[in-house]
């Protein structure tokens, strides 16, 4: 159908059609190809709506932690399948829906006062070791965030903890198991063995042309070349327009005044609270009866009795009751609960407020001192002001641009000279790829199976409008193309040839190998039979698992062989990693004594073993919830 209307595109009355078309659809397409639907359900955990806005953020994340670990590369490359990796995001928000759901139903929360004094804690919000309510706030607009998405973020991660503490923190391990524990870790095997060198038997070897051929042949297959295709393509980036945004000095000035409160240092208060809790489900006469309490604490503190004496007998703030109920220096908007606010930026210092009632029971505020506000001046605050304005333009320009784009690559189906010139981008190209591996924008997997879509590569046409990250749009087309094909024989006989010869003579070395081991099971001496066969005989020092200088293999197989008795040694053969045979042979297996182990080599121990057992009861307790729970997934929509 597509073919064709292309086949027709050429004529006045289709053009003009095509145009109509593009008029009235090209703003919604592209806005809905660029901004889907962000409340569309992408899951559903007992009834509660995991939306396609929380899945991409939290795949974004799990990418730049990915990307970071890698030192910033590509990691499209280390991603062989992008839909597991989706699901596997989508299963992990799925568990923290989960453990937040048995978290509340448990009971657990966390009060606005521990929630501040983390939030006042972050390094990133201090300055001279003092929390800067600005630095706060820049934080926050940077981040795309209000105080009230990011506290409610952080409170929850805070009950998922907890929740996840309370299971996997109550694990132990006995006294018993760190014994064998440490006797198997620090277990010591006195082994000897020699190596059967693969290179003294190639001399010994030789392969025909015939054989050559004919293993060509049943395996022709394995010499063939993939499929490759180049591409030319068109990039248009947020990154790249900002930088050539011109900077309107006046309209940096507007956007000073209109956003200058952002830029002031709000007043501060220093405020002591006490908290009489209130519990979720409590009954009228138990938020009655806090109600009391809370002003019969007041009474006692008009009547000339200590705040912070009170506070650390009576508030059932943890986090701060030892404290007497000291919160530190905060601003308006960095408080928890607007009533709250309201009610310290109403007080004169000094000054102790009647009961005030939040989502947590009912408060007593006083305020210990009061810093004013200070704000920055447009000089300082001009080098941020310019970036913001740059990147909002280079949005606008983008998405303009990125319609301009997609009508013209589209209109002109068999060129990328029109958009180009007409956007002045310059036609970029790649070397041939795979459609497995490719390098530079080729590492993309979606890059990849665009190329060798067959609109793009049987039919030749530009591709749609290809989103490769929020900021970053390209169109290609096949450049060139290159068909798998079986190398001929004569390009890889040499190469079928040293294959073979290795393959032969591993075999005859891997026959004299079992031949010794036969020789053994009369308790013969394996050291004798070395000096015997002019072949190198190894004893070391009786070796750790982690044998620094031991074939990695010729170590891993004496720990898996079972232990020898008084009369004779066990036995083994096998291949060693560069294809030598060894024959190895097991003396002595000493266990490690703990009794002689360092205290904190037993503590580690102690804390592994228990962070082990305390992951599995946490993996058997996520289990149990995805079992009972009902969860209904929607794969289309990620």
């Amino acid at each position: 159908m597509l073919q064709h209307i292309r086949d027709r595109a050429q004529s006045w009355i289709a053009i003009a059609i095509i145009a109509l078309l593009i008029i009235g659809l090209s703003t919604v397409a592209w806005d809905a190809y660029f901004s889907p639907d962000p409340d569309v359900p992408v899951a559903k955990v007992n009834g509660e709506k995991i939306t396609a806005n929380e899945f991409q953020r939290a795949y974004q994340q799990q990418r730049a932690r990915l990307q970071n670990m890698l030192g910033g590369a590509d990691i499209s490359q280390f991603i062989p399948d992008e839909d597991e990796f989706k699901r596997n995001v989508l299963k992990r928000i799925e568990e923290e829906k989960l453990i937040l759901q048995a978290a509340l139903d448990a009971g657990y929360r966390v009060s606005d006062a521990l929630l501040a004094q983390q939030i006042r804690s972050f390094e990133a919000f201090q300055s001279d070791g003092r929390f800067a309510p600005a630095l706060y706030q820049q934080w926050l607009n940077q981040n795309f965030m209000s105080p009230g998405t990011f506290e409610d973020m952080l409170r929850r991660d805070g009950i998922i903890q907890q929740y996840r503490l309370a299971i996997a923190a109550t694990s132990w391990s006995t006294e018993q198991e760190n014994r064998r524990l440490y006797g198997l870790q620090e277990q010591r095997r006195d082994v000897g063995y020699i190596r059967i060198p693969v290179a003294d038997y190639l001399d010994q070897v030789s392969v025909s042309d015939e054989d050559a051929k004919a293993y060509y042949e049943e395996n022709s297959a394995r010499y063939a070349t993939p499929e490759k295709v180049s591409i030319k393509y068109l990039e248009l980036s947020i990154a790249n327009l900002t930088r050539h945004v011109d900077v309107n000095e006046g309209k940096l000035r507007e956007l000073y005044q209109e956003r200058r409160s952002e830029f002031g240092v709000p007043e501060e208060r220093r405020t002591r609270h006490i908290l009489i809790e209130v519990p979720g489900a409590a009954t009228e006469a138990e938020v009655e009866a806090a109600r009391k309490e809370a002003q019969a604490l007041y009474e006692q503190i008009q009547a000339g009795e200590s705040f912070e004496a009170l506070a650390r007998e009576h508030s059932d703030d943890i986090g701060s009751a030892n404290d007497g109920g000291d919160l530190g220096y905060m601003a308006r908007d960095t408080m928890m609960d607007p009533a709250l606010a309201d009610a310290a930026f109403s007080l004169a210092e000094g000054e102790v407020s009647r009961p005030v009632k939040s989502a947590y029971g009912f408060h007593l505020i006083k305020v210990e001192d009061i810093k004013r506000g200070q704000s920055k001046s447009f000089e300082e605050v001009r080098a941020q002001l310019e970036q913001e304005y740059r990147h909002r333009q280079a949005e606008d320009i983008f998405f303009e641009q990125g319609e301009i784009l997609a009508n013209l690559t589209f209109e002109n189906p068999d060129t990328l000279e029109v958009a180009a010139e007409e956007l002045g981008l310059s036609i970029k190209q790649t070397p041939l790829f795979s459609r497995e591996q490719g390098s530079g924008i080729a590492s993309n997997p979606d890059v990849r199976s665009t190329a060798f879509s067959d609109e793009v590569l049987m039919e030749g046409l530009n591709s749609q409008v290809l989103e490769l990250n929020g900021d970053r749009v390209v169109v290609l087309r096949v450049d060139e193309h290159q068909e798998s094909s079986i190398r001929p024989f004569e390009e890889v006989r040499q190469q079928i040839i040293d294959q073979l010869r290795q393959e032969r003579a591993r075999a005859m070395a891997e026959e004299a190998g079992q031949a010794i081991l036969d020789s053994l099971t009369g308790n013969g001496d394996l050291k004798a039979i070395a000096q015997e066969r002019n072949l190198s005989w190894n004893h070391p020092e009786p070796i750790k698992r982690n044998a620094p200088g031991l074939d990695a293999k010729v170590a891993r197989h004496a720990f898996q062989m079972p232990h020898p008795d008084e009369a004779s040694p066990s036995y083994a053969g096998l291949t060693m990693s560069n294809g030598d045979y060894a024959v190895i042979a097991l003396f002595k297996v000493t266990d490690g004594d703990i009794e002689s182990a360092d205290e904190n080599v037993i503590e580690t121990i102690n804390a592994e073993r228990e962070r082990y057992y305390g992951a599995t009861e946490l993996l058997g307790a996520m289990a149990d919830m995805r079992q009972s729970a009902e969860i209904k997934e929607y794969l289309e929509n990620l």
